[in-house]
């Protein structure tokens, strides 16, 4: 080892040996003032038993150590806080570029979501509250949805905002869980709406569940954009002067008629059959 070498070892030395011990020995010194912090992480990954020490997230904090009216403490706040976080969890984001993940470019950073030592709300991802309160606090707009008179029912355990939107995502379809696009996600709940079916009526080229439901909430049964099926069903399957859209363009029905204003009176397999192509009974 040339002298230089040496003179830096020598300067470095008290950092490089304090971070290179092992860093559940290292945080033992500071459970010794915050004894606290032991009790509160118990249900979190964040603690010893998962192999994760203080020093891991705030540093070594050697001179606050040395003197408690020094603070060196690194904290888990803001986006500096995001690359002590990121250090570990980074494969859990799943959209990194910039520009691309909705929340970052919107400087949400993992402090404003969750906690660091405990969340009596959810243990696992440690939010700071529980999730669809802590979704509206910032989707404002998607509150008044929640409240019509037909929507996916929240905070009762069945369904959450990420149960079908992946926080860590992207915009567009990589906002959707595992990136999955919106008909992909409806089926992991409705899998009895799942395919293949011989005869499909929405493929995904020509439209999804969207182009019917409402995802978050509607005033109309079944969370429809319609008040009223043949609404509906006239978006699409109508005469165009391009030509009829649709296998069964409406022309061979008289709509005057009472009897064929209800077109799922006739056509029940309204998201697809392996029997008939007009997808009826």
């Amino acid at each position: 080892m040339n002298k230089i070498a040496l003179l830096i070892c020598v300067l470095v030395l008290p950092s490089w040996l304090y971070a290179g011990e092992d860093s559940l020995t290292a945080s033992e010194e500071c459970l010794e003032c915050h004894e606290e912090v032991q009790e509160i992480t118990r249900f979190t990954v964040h603690n010893q038993a998962y192999q994760v020490g203080c020093v891991d997230c705030h540093g070594t904090g050697e001179e606050h150590i040395d003197d408690p009216e020094i603070d060196n403490i690194g904290s888990a706040k803001g986006a500096l806080g995001s690359d002590a976080c990121l250090s570990c969890h980074e494969s859990e984001i799943h959209e990194k570029r910039p520009g691309k993940n909705m929340h970052m470019s919107a400087d949400v950073n993992c402090s404003d979501c969750h906690a660091v030592h405990q969340s009596v709300h959810a243990p696992s991802p440690l939010l700071v509250s529980r999730q669809e309160e802590l979704c509206i606090s910032c989707h404002s707009d998607q509150k008044a949805i929640f409240s019509k008179p037909f929507t996916h029912k929240m905070g009762h355990g069945a369904v959450e905002c990420a149960s079908c939107h992946d926080p860590h995502g992207g915009k567009g379809r990589k906002k959707f869980r595992a990136g999955m696009s919106s008909e992909e996600t409806c089926v992991t709940c409705h899998a009895e709406k799942k395919g293949p079916f011989v005869f499909e009526h929405v493929t995904g080229l020509n439209g999804d569940c969207m182009s019917c439901h409402e995802s978050h909430g509607s005033s109309n049964p079944r969370q429809l954009t319609r008040s009223n099926t043949r609404q509906l069903c006239l978006e699409c399957h109508s005469t165009m002067p391009s030509g009829p859209i649709g296998s069964q363009p409406p022309s061979t029905h008289d709509y005057q008629s009472p009897r064929y204003r209800d077109c799922v009176q006739c056509h029940t397999a309204i998201h697809g059959s392996s029997k008939s192509p007009a997808l009826l009974k």
